[in-house]
């Protein structure tokens, strides 16, 4: 009888692992893409003279690579509306020396962006690797949204326009 009971709490066990019931863990990745579906971003959509790789919405993220960067269509649907841009860094295998996050006007003649250099780039990530910024986006329409930065890292990214 004791081994049988000892096998029941392993079988549960297992359920609970496999359903996410309480007691099964949540990575911190899982805990900041909330649910969303994650973007390929293997398109080629034209905009400001370069390309997009992907449309990013509140129902989506992003998850790539530094060194480099990356452009993404975010639409707004009103005048004034601020793009949330999240970063959470998935592995860090060198912190770099920059990072740029910047966003233009549907028309490509304005562009909000935020520029860190050095130190400056640990200290706006944190101890949870985790970066958040509001660009303005001007006027509603299609805006290029774009990411550079020269460190070593994975990371995942996700946009809500308000």
């Amino acid at each position: 009888m004791r081994l049988m009971r000892g096998m029941i709490h392993v079988v549960t066990g297992a359920v609970a692992l496999a359903f996410g019931l309480p007691g099964a863990c949540i990575s911190s990745e899982d805990a900041f893409v909330d649910g969303r579906l994650e973007r390929l971003c293997t398109e080629s959509i034209p905009l400001c003279a370069v390309r997009a790789s992907c449309t990013v919405d509140e129902g989506s993220y992003v998850s790539s690579a530094f060194p480099g960067g990356q452009r993404w269509l975010v639409r707004s649907e009103v005048d004034g509306e601020r793009a949330r841009v999240r970063l959470k860094l998935t592995g860090l295998g060198w912190p770099g020396t920059e990072l740029v996050l910047q966003a233009y006007t549907p028309d490509c003649a304005g562009l909000d962006a935020l520029r860190l250099t050095g130190d400056e780039v640990a200290r706006a990530l944190g101890d949870d690797d985790v970066l958040e910024h509001e660009l303005e986006l001007g006027p509603r329409g299609d805006h290029l949204v774009e990411i550079f930065s020269d460190m070593s890292a994975g990371f995942l990214v996700t946009i809500d326009v308000r």
